[in-house]
């Protein structure tokens, strides 16, 4: 009797293991971060991280698909729902004349769309900070929304959305990191949207 067993490349529930320890690391990494640590009492961090979907229509072109107007109900808060992250976006990062992210990782990037859907704070983890469920979202002010991460291909990069609700002046970030020796690295942050008071 012969067995052959062989790995579904599209199966990704060894990779979603490995992705939810790297999350928990990342979030470590916040945790340590400066101005992080002086300010963990002013914002709450959402136990629940949203999830980004990749956009593979250019940011240039005219869509393709037309637009169809479908109706559900909501499953989570809004604000909770996915978003849209142009795969573009991803691909041209770059940092001081060099990219990011490499051109195998864009494969990798549309296969995380159907993986990895739900991410929540671990305990050990929220039990040392200031937190706020999904439910409690849609009136509070002074909170913190971390997307689920985006993985290269070799978990060693990884991109992420960070949204801060202040009173102040409320904004939102891409943040890019690195593993190096085991250590996550905030390597690069940019503003992707501001709200303005008025």
């Amino acid at each position: 009797m012969l067995l052959i067993v062989s790995c579904n490349k599209n199966d990704c529930t060894t990779n979603e293991k490995i992705r939810k320890i790297e999350t928990d690391k990342i979030i470590e990494t916040f945790l340590e971060d400066k101005y992080f640590k002086n300010n963990k009492d002013a914002y709450a961090v959402c136990i629940s991280f949203k999830k980004l979907k990749i956009n593979t229509e250019s940011l240039y072109a005219e869509p393709t698909k037309k637009a169809q107007i479908i109706k559900l109900p909501p499953r989570l808060p809004k604000i909770l729902e996915n978003t849209k992250v142009y795969i573009e976006m991803l691909t041209n990062a770059n940092l001081k004349g060099k990219k990011i992210f490499k051109p195998k990782d864009s494969i990798n990037f549309i296969e995380q769309n159907n993986c990895f859907f739900k991410y929540t704070l671990p305990k050990n983890i929220a039990g040392r900070i200031k937190t706020i469920s999904a439910s409690e979202i849609e009136n509070a002010t002074d909170y913190v929304i971390f997307s689920i991460p985006i993985f290269s291909e070799d978990n060693k990069k990884a991109y992420l959305e960070m949204d801060c609700y202040s009173k102040e002046l409320p904004y939102g970030q891409s943040v890019y990191l690195e593993k190096k020796d085991n250590i996550w690295k905030v390597i690069d942050t940019k503003t992707i949207w501001v709200k303005c008071q008025g």
